[in-house]
């Protein structure tokens, strides 16, 4: 491995000769990226680190490769799907800096699947690159842009030639993608994040790149979590290089973790296959909850000894009217004490229901977790009236607290709901094993866990998981919520007062 210079570049003389050193790197990115970053150097954030990781070296070989067979001009596409962790972000900015570096007014663009993630992530990973970098003094950075510094032999800058932009694609108006031309010289197209962006963007940016005699390296990234689409097309044919990187290959992602993700969800199952083998799901989606494991959780009796000294969870997932039912849980540790179903009514009533039907025989109740969203915000403003009723108003949309692993709230509870199901013990009840059994999961842009939604569940004749979304809420407790999630909101005591409302038939 070529030794890092031992001090940064100063003055004119000393950019010029850094211009030539990067110059030698123009067809060996992997020669520059162990030449220009500070590897093993004490001090840095690379000080525990030798090199590049195996497959950044392995991709930045290929590039090289393809480069040197076609000195006056090559098209390289490369498409890497990959699981959690491995630090796709990372190899491109290396690129980024590679490209911009070592070949005069190079024309480039980097987008991702949404502009926060550009902006928040991916762009912030190609700005550190770039500070780490030898070659940081040839260039200006900008918050969506790095552009070479100086003049041209007509005393012009040359920064609208030589640049590389963070662009945010539109699939209405993909004309950033249309103007990519750099005849004779190089263009750079990287998208991170792949399988979010757009067909139409991946259609224009190939109409653009056709210029000749001219290095053009278009490369894609992702996680691979849909079965359609151009990311996932691009490794059924033959247009693509292809590399699929497993999680537990790179040197430098968190093996705990994986294992955790292996022993929790199976060797085979889509979430392992999507987050850490970098494979597509089998058919986009797949059952959260094991038919085995509620039936077993169903006959299974725990040990009064087991639950009875645990806190007691309450929580209501109120529903207004058609075949949707209002279902009130009360759950204690590892038993689910009871479910209470109410069709027909409104907020108000509803809430009646829970202080004079439910809450006087389990006064004991730490909280009560209620669904906050549409009919529910009603039920809160009723039960926010009752003096001591300890209410959590919920938004089961929010940002998860493991926002990595889920997408909001409510596919996080139903998480919790699953790792606590192995030991539970449930009510004998096949509308609650149905609702628990029916909901299917897929994976957003991030390869977070998305659960169906209820109006898909309906489009594919199954009722809306009432029950079980009522029992996982009673996890919410449980759960520290990432953002503005609503306190709960209740007196100091926990003596029952007496009841305001009257009883309905």
């Amino acid at each position: 491995m070529s030794a890092v210079l031992a001090s940064r570049p100063d003055g004119n003389e000393a950019i010029n000769n850094l211009l030539r050193q990067s110059a030698r790197f123009e067809r060996d990115p992997l020669g520059f990226a162990t030449w220009a970053f500070p590897w093993g150097e004490p001090g840095t954030i690379l000080e525990r680190y030798d090199g590049p990781d195996n497959w950044q070296e392995d991709l930045f070989g290929e590039i090289g490769h393809k480069l040197s067979a076609s000195p006056d001009g090559a098209v390289i596409q490369i498409a890497v799907r990959s699981g959690h962790g491995i630090g796709k972000s990372a190899g491109c900015g290396m690129l980024v800096n590679w490209a911009n570096s070592t070949k005069a007014r190079t024309r480039g663009v980097v987008t991702a699947m949404t502009e926060p993630q550009l902006r928040t992530k991916t762009w912030a990973e190609m700005s550190k690159w770039h500070n780490l970098s030898l070659t940081a003094p040839l260039f200006e950075l900008y918050g969506r842009s790095v552009q070479a510094r100086g003049v041209d032999s007509h005393g012009k800058p040359v920064s609208d030639a030589w640049r590389i932009d963070a662009v945010t694609w539109n699939a209405s108006n993909p004309s950033a993608f249309a103007g990519l031309h750099n005849l004779g010289r190089r263009i750079l197209v990287i998208y991170d994040e792949a399988s979010e962006i757009d067909d139409e963007i991946w259609n224009v940016t190939r109409g653009a790149l056709t210029d000749e005699h001219t290095q053009i390296i278009w490369l894609v990234f992702g996680q691979p979590t849909k079965t359609s689409g151009q990311f996932y097309k691009a490794f059924q044919g033959n247009e693509w290089s292809t590399k699929t990187i497993d999680s537990r290959s790179s040197r430098f992602v968190n093996k705990a973790l994986l294992e955790k993700y292996i022993a929790e969800y199976g060797e085979d199952s889509d979430f392992v296959r999507v987050r850490i083998k970098g494979l597509p799901p089998r058919a986009g989606i797949s059952n959260f909850i094991s038919v085995d494991e509620v039936k077993a959780a169903r006959k299974r009796e725990v040990m009064r000894s087991m639950w009875i000294a645990l806190p007691k969870r309450m929580s209501c997932d109120p529903a207004r009217f058609g075949d949707d039912s209002s279902v009130v849980t009360v759950r204690q540790g590892p038993k689910v004490i009871g479910q209470w179903k109410y069709s027909g009514l409104d907020g108000p009533d509803l809430a009646s229901r829970i202080v004079t039907d439910i809450w006087p025989s389990h006064p004991d109740i730490t909280g009560c977790a209620v669904d906050a969203i549409g009919i529910g915000a009603s039920v809160c403003d009723a039960l926010r009236r009752v003096p001591g009723f300890p209410l959590f108003e919920v938004n089961v949309s929010l940002p998860a607290d493991s926002d990595d692993e889920y997408c909001n709230l409510r596919a996080a509870l139903w998480g919790r709901m699953r790792k606590w199901l192995p030991n539970a013990e449930l009510p004998d009840d096949q509308e609650l094993e149905d609702h628990l059994t029916g909901l299917q999961y897929g994976f957003d842009g991030k390869s977070r866990i998305q659960l169906e939604s209820k109006a898909d569940l309906k489009r594919r004749g199954l009722p809306s998981p009432d029950c079980g979304d009522s029992l996982a809420l009673t996890f919410y407790e449980d759960t520290i919520v990432r953002g503005k999630a609503t306190k709960a909101v209740a007196l100091p005591t926990r003596t029952r007062p007496k009841l305001v409302w009257t009883k309905r038939t």
